[in-house]
């Protein structure tokens, strides 16, 4: 390893800088990564909502339903 220093600083120089773009392009994935996560989360909130809602109407419906009459007795 006998380089000349000026070698050495311009590999290192080089390397750096392809570094760099990796961590921009890392930050520009984890960006959108983070948009998405943040749609889903909107969904799967509405989703729960949905299914809230249809549950409580079940049980609404299966509790009334020996007080409704269904058929002769």
């Amino acid at each position: 390893m006998s380089e000349i220093p000026e070698v050495q600083i311009a590999i290192l120089k080089t390397e750096v800088e392809y570094l760099k773009k990796i961590i921009d392009e890392v930050r520009a994935d984890t960006k959108e990564i983070k948009e998405v996560l943040s749609q889903a989360k909107g969904g799967w909130k509405t989703l729960l909502l949905v299914a809230g809602v249809a549950s409580t109407v079940g049980a609404l419906i299966a509790k009334a339903t020996p007080w409704i009459a269904l058929g002769p007795r």
